[in-house]
């Protein structure tokens, strides 16, 4: 049986569209969900209540694409991008929100005892409200981040071509989405593409997907509420005292904050290889999720459901 050009350059096999094609339907599905759906809600909302809902309207906008990308397109389930029943342990979150509190918090607070950060008073104001908006925006944004970068256009990348590559492509454009965030520089930058490999290292490693949203949270709240600092150059409240750059930019962050410093990329080598050590004791105790795969693995999937595409 013949094959049109058409349907060699649109399909792996008659019933598998290549990846480029499928990481595409889930982009659109994507880009229609949060550029029709999300309008239309939030006109239904109080306009006050919008800087609150927002970002969890996108996210669920994303998580919709999510889910018609990886059960309609693939014909799999939650599993295909770490959501599985096994990617929400407790003992996998924990080691996700632990990941992302070291990673920014110890090279932060070496930054602090240096004396090239220091806490100033500030004016105050409803702390406890500040703390309920950080939250409310922060983890529907990583989880929205996540799920575009280290969700299926990551599951569709490592099973086609392998997790180096799913890894180098998905934090490159993790990179350039912040590249016009307020005080970016060229350690930035670096650092924010660092995390994106570090967030995808966790990814891989304990096998959720929800490790890396609870990793990539923490590191951001942990700026914002714990050092009332800016995050990814972005400035959250910062009732009572803020965290001020008193060292040179390069290492301390400037107007980054402290993420934007080359300490911050020892944080996240040095947890990193905390986190891989601890989650591979883990393993071989039943810990954590058995869908957790070792780093050297090429996919996430049976050796025998991967694809190779030429």
């Amino acid at each position: 049986m013949t094959t049109s050009l058409l349907d060699r350059i649109a399909y792996v096999r008659p019933d598998r569209l290549r990846a480029p094609w499928r990481i595409l339907l889930f982009l659109l599905a994507g880009f229609a969900a949060s550029n029709v759906a999300v309008p239309l809600l939030a006109m239904t909302l109080p306009a006050a209540s919008m800087p609150w809902l927002r970002p969890t309207l996108e996210c669920l906008a994303v998580l919709f694409a999510t889910r018609y990308a990886s059960f309609t397109i693939d014909k799999r389930n939650w599993s295909l991008v770490g959501l599985g029943a096994g990617a929400w342990r407790p003992t996998t979150l924990a080691l996700g929100l632990l990941a992302g509190v070291l990673a920014i918090g110890v090279p932060t607070g070496l930054l602090i005892a240096r004396g090239d950060l220091t806490f100033v008073p500030a004016p105050g104001g409803d702390e406890v409200r500040t703390l309920l908006f950080s939250v409310a925006f922060l983890a529907p944004a990583a989880l929205t981040e996540e799920l575009l970068m280290r969700g299926y256009p990551f599951a569709v990348l490592r099973e086609t071509w392998g997790w180096p590559l799913a890894t180098a492509v998905t934090s490159i454009v993790f990179g350039l989405l912040h590249r016009n965030n307020p005080g970016v520089t060229p350690i930035a930058m670096a650092n924010v593409i660092s995390a994106g490999v570090f967030l995808a290292g966790v990814r891989i490693v304990t096998g959720s997907l929800a490790a890396a949203w609870a990793a990539h949270f923490m590191w951001n709240w942990t700026m914002s509420a714990g050092f009332h600092t800016a995050v990814s150059g972005l400035p959250f409240g910062t009732p009572g005292y803020r965290l001020v750059d008193t060292g040179p930019d390069w290492l301390s962050g400037g107007a980054w904050g402290p993420e934007g410093g080359a300490i911050a990329a020892l944080g996240m080598i040095g947890t990193f290889a905390g986190l891989s050590w601890v989650t591979g004791r883990s393993k071989r105790a039943g810990i954590v999720s058995a869908t957790s795969r070792s780093i050297s693995s090429n996919a996430g999937a049976p050796l025998d459901t991967r694809e190779h595409e030429a």
